[in-house]
């Protein structure tokens, strides 16, 4: 299974679709999860024929700014839990089950303790495998940002919510910063996965894909990851907690 998680910077345009159908030719994935889609329930619908996905999960934009959605394919047994401003939550029908969440941080200082509240909000059960991904508008470690640091507090927060919820970063392969603004780059997109998950899909990968239009890079979640056959040994990910 491959899921995608972007950010894809607002869908109302043609050239926005024709950059997200790129996307999906190119990755071709089972669950796609976007946000700030600047769409309606219209407008999304036409978004969800127009990518050939079967079903869809909203939050509706407020105006020119936000909006979740989530399409998925009929092979693919999803029920949705909730859907929200800064997540859209869902049970995936394999494996035996397990929980998807497509988060969107909260992208003013001041209003991110919402995005951490909103994850520990709906931790559930820990035994129940669960793989959250998207932009959380916010970096682990400074390394992970060009620029001017964070302080320790406003990092903190982060690390606190992971440790509560027993979740880990997954790692990635690929370029390590996610969203580029000038010469600004940070890793604002990323995965997270309690170890339930984690042991469910060992060969599972996530790779930091190539940019297409918008500022953030398409993250995508493939469950059967395999290395190139050259290589001749398994490819390594990239852990946050390393540097």
């Amino acid at each position: 299974m491959k899921l995608v998680a972007w950010n894809c910077r607002g869908l109302s345009s043609s050239r926005a679709v024709r950059a997200l159908l790129e996307v999906q030719g190119r990755i071709n994935p089972d669950v796609f999860f976007l946000s700030e889609t600047h769409l309606d329930n219209a407008k999304a619908e036409k978004v969800r024929r127009r990518t050939g996905f079967d079903h869809k999960a909203l939050f509706e934009s407020d105006g020119r700014s936000g909006g979740l959605l989530l399409l998925w394919k009929s092979e693919t047994n999803i029920q949705v839990n909730a859907v929200t401003k800064n997540y859209i939550d869902v049970v995936v029908d394999e494996e035996g089950g397990w929980r998807f969440t497509g988060v969107y941080g909260e992208p003013e200082w001041n209003k991110k303790i919402a995005t951490w509240e909103a994850i520990r909000s709906i931790k559930g059960d820990s035994s129940t495998p669960w793989l959250i991904m998207g932009d959380f508008n916010e970096i682990l470690y400074n390394s992970e940002k060009g620029g001017r640091p964070r302080t320790q507090r406003q990092l903190q927060a982060f690390h606190d919510v992971l440790s509560e919820c027993a979740l880990n970063d997954v790692g990635f392969v690929g370029d390590l910063f996610t969203w580029r603004r000038g010469q600004i780059r940070e890793r604002l997109d990323r995965a997270i996965a309690n170890l339930q998950w984690s042991n469910l899909y060992p060969q599972s990968m996530l790779v930091n894909s190539e940019s297409i239009r918008s500022d953030h890079r398409p993250i995508v979640m493939d469950t059967n990851y395999l290395a190139p056959p050259d290589s001749g040994s398994t490819k390594k990910r990239f852990e946050a907690r390393w540097l």
